[in-house]
């Protein structure tokens, strides 16, 4: 049977593309290069891309906008989430202040993906930096919440080998997590503080405790709970449906598949973030574009901006 959905790529090549977060007001995807602090706006009506590089920052990880500030982000640099300012089109962009950090007993940390709730909460993971040794062999990262009325990060597990996708499921209170060092995803209960209770893996993409030559990365849902998840050294993304049954493959034409989220005027398009950083091999064109589904017949749900205290 073929496949009938369509794949485009959208240039230009990152070294790293992660966190994409479709904002529906200006009908734009954000992203960022992680490695070499970039970040990153493709215009849908323009089809055109713009990005900016940010004077102080080491790491860009995710890029997330604020409620009712149309120029004002929130990235993580490293152990540090910091408000910057951008008007979208410019080559450079300006950190506002700084947020909250992870503090001396993390210094050999870094902060990794993150994202905003359904009811405007940031939440980012941590890992271990790679100048400290190998994430995939000490769990020394964690997952926190920011809040913004103390201007801290409140944990909300911990033992994490490499955060990375997020996902919320409204209609079930639920919350899922995917630790890409231990190759699986978590399920979380969410209280009415945000505070994530009876933390449980929910499904392992390893195949008779054997890894399978790829593992999860970032995530999505959409609005009958299937999470959408890049494999990352599988040139695909898998759609899992609520009874953890593997629904779908989808072919990416780059092997390393960092992120997904839906956009789009009707959010029902895929954008799909990749890496063309030499990890394990080198990576030849188009890897490292951002790439573009259409034809999934399914429909995603709108991102959040966090809301941050003026």
């Amino acid at each position: 049977m073929a496949e009938s959905y369509r794949v485009e790529t959208i240039p230009p090549y990152t070294v790293l593309g992660e966190a994409p977060h479709w904002d529906i007001g200006r009908q734009s995807l954000y992203y960022v290069s992680l490695f070499d602090a970039q970040i990153y706006r493709y215009d849908y009506r323009e089809g055109a891309v713009y990005s900016a590089s940010i004077d102080g920052i080491n790491f860009a990880t995710f890029i997330v906008p604020v409620t009712d500030k149309p120029d004002c982000f929130v990235i993580g640099d490293t152990i540090r989430l910091l408000a910057i300012r951008w008007d979208g089109k410019s080559s450079k962009a300006t950190i506002v202040r700084q947020l909250a950090s992870l503090g001396p007993e993390h210094a050999n940390n870094r902060f990794n993906d993150g994202k905003v709730d359904p009811w405007g909460r940031l939440y980012v993971g941590s890992m271990l930096n790679e100048s400290a040794g190998s994430p995939f062999e000490r769990a020394t990262g964690s997952l926190w919440r920011y809040c913004d009325r103390t201007g801290t990060l409140v944990e909300q597990d911990r033992n994490v080998y490499i955060s990375n996708g997020l996902a919320w499921n409204r209609e079930t209170n639920r919350f899922y997590f995917v630790d890409s060092g231990a190759n699986h995803i978590k399920e979380y209960d969410i209280d009415l503080d945000g505070n994530l209770t009876n933390a449980h893996v929910w499904f392992s993409f390893k195949v008779d405790g054997k890894d399978p030559g790829y593992f999860g990365d970032g995530m999505t849902i959409d609005s009958e709970g299937n999470l959408y998840v890049a494999c990352f050294n599988g040139y695909k993304v898998l759609k899992i449906s609520p009874e953890k049954k593997i629904l779908q493959e989808i072919k990416i034409p780059a092997k390393q598949v960092t992120s997904v989220a839906f956009g789009g005027p009707k959010l029902d398009e895929l954008f799909v973030t990749t890496a063309a950083k030499n990890f394990s091999g080198p990576q030849k064109d188009p890897a490292g574009a951002v790439f573009k589904v259409t034809g999934l017949g399914a429909k995603g749900l709108a991102m959040n901006a966090i809301i941050l205290k003026d």
